[in-house]
């Protein structure tokens, strides 16, 4: 049951004054993005057969997604329908799956759908490639009522009953982890589930973070990882015993991190880390959704430390390998953000020492403008920043680079990507390649084939 806790609302404080500006924009994003990722009601020729399932999952219907890593991937559409402890609901989800579910890693990621962009943490800050190469199942859930909270908003004969009312909407975080319970026994769907996570950002974190508020997430799920977010404490959740799993967070500098920054109480249970220069809402490059101007805003994105840490809190929760200690903003006493002589921020861990940087930030390409959208200006070119040709530049870049893979703040496949966008169209840097020769930067194709 989701208890709320005093002084709590439902959403975060920065959250709501954005959305509440953008929200005639968003909301025509959410009414559109259904008609693109609906679920089919009926199988079509190119649909395989559902495998029976019991239960609160009903029959789905299934769909190819195609082979990752060689292990070919299917999607079920369904609806997942029963009682949390203040009312019955009927909501849909939507499962990916290796097709041969032996083939799974063991473990589920739980994802509640975002309100305007659905389920982005899988197909836009993640990837399919990052999880589904390594075995992961994907589980997305409608938790509310709302727009594409619901998942998918043409499935007919959905309620919520109970929850709580948030702007004349039904909201029941309780569905999230009631799916969780529900996914270990489809084994024929999931395969057998050893772990159990949930992960969700901006609008979908904060149910993840009420769960873990209310008590209600402990022993459901391992790990959880809310990212550009804010409002909640966790770590007084933790080391209150209401939670008892691993939590991750990862916040762009223009998050309001004053109740997340670790504070040192839950160290083998908690990390916290601050991506300088990012906005909210970064450019996704190729995973943009349709109608949300990111495209070619900042290069300055969270994405690389999000993967590396997501996976870090994988092997966290499986080994006990810890992952790296927690960074914050350097600020001053009154909460101020140095910043270094570009304007930068700078990042530092617990105990003040600075930490690497995304090396283009490192190196002073530009500075990094952050909001709810980033952006950028001043970009240098080589010999403003000093160097005497594209060479010497590129090898500077790459130190930068294998001290952010050193740091652990990046995974080596988006280490060897950065390099490459870094190198396509000389004499430009990694920051001037963005800004020019977009079209090249994205599909990370040299200038000279265009």
């Amino acid at each position: 049951m989701f208890r709320h806790r005093s002084g709590l609302r439902p959403g975060g404080r920065r959250a709501r004054v954005v959305l509440r500006a953008l929200f005639p924009a968003l909301l025509g994003l959410a009414l559109l993005t259904p008609s693109a990722e609906a679920a089919p009601r009926q199988p079509s020729p190119s649909q395989a057969a559902a495998p029976a399932t019991d239960g609160p999952l009903g029959e789905p219907t299934v769909t190819p997604l195609g082979t990752f890593g060689g292990i070919p991937y299917v999607r079920y559409d369904g609806v997942f329908e029963g009682r949390t402890s203040t009312g019955r609901f009927r909501v849909p989800y939507r499962i990916s799956a290796p097709k041969d579910p032996r083939r799974t890693n063991g473990t589920v990621l739980v994802e509640p759908s975002h309100f305007a962009v659905g389920l982005l943490t899988l197909n836009g800050y993640l990837r399919p490639e990052l999880l589904f190469t390594r075995g992961f199942v994907h589980a997305g859930i409608g938790w509310s009522t709302f727009a594409n909270r619901i998942l998918d908003p043409s499935a007919p004969g959905t309620f919520i009953e109970g929850g709580f009312d948030e702007e004349g909407a039904r909201v029941d975080d309780e569905i999230i982890t009631e799916f969780g319970r529900a996914l270990s026994g489809a084994t024929e769907t999931v395969g057998k589930v050893s772990r159990r996570y949930v992960a969700g950002f901006s609008d979908s974190s904060y149910p993840v973070l009420r769960l873990i508020a209310s008590g209600d997430a402990s022993g459901v799920f391992d790990l959880a990882m809310p990212f550009t977010t804010d409002t909640f404490d966790p770590q007084a959740d933790i080391a209150a015993g209401r939670y008892t799993g691993k939590v991750i967070v990862v916040n762009s500098e223009a998050d309001d991190s004053s109740t997340l920054t670790d504070r040192g109480v839950t160290p083998k249970q908690y990390r916290f880390y601050a991506v300088a220069g990012s906005p909210h809402v970064p450019d996704l490059l190729d995973a943009n959704p349709p109608a949300l101007p990111v495209a070619g805003t900042t290069p300055a994105t969270l994405v690389p430390a999000l993967r590396a840490h997501f996976l870090q809190g994988h092997d966290w929760v499986r080994k006990g390998s810890a992952p790296p200690v927690s960074t914050r903003l350097r600020t001053l006493d009154d909460g101020t953000v140095v910043r270094d002589a570009r304007g930068n921020a700078i990042t530092e861990d617990g105990a003040g020492r600075t930490v690497p940087r995304l090396p283009f930030v490192e190196l002073g390409e530009a500075r990094y403008i952050t909001g709810f959208l980033g952006s950028y200006d001043d970009v240098r070119t080589v010999q403003q920043l000093g160097f005497a040709n594209h060479r010497a530049y590129r090898r500077a870049f790459d130190a930068k680079v294998h001290a952010y893979l050193k740091a652990r703040y990046i995974l080596p496949e988006d280490a060897r990507v950065m390099r490459q966008r870094a190198q396509l169209c000389p004499p430009s840097t990694y920051a001037e390649t963005y800004r020019d020769h977009y079209d090249a930067f994205v599909p990370v194709t040299p200038c000279t084939a265009h």
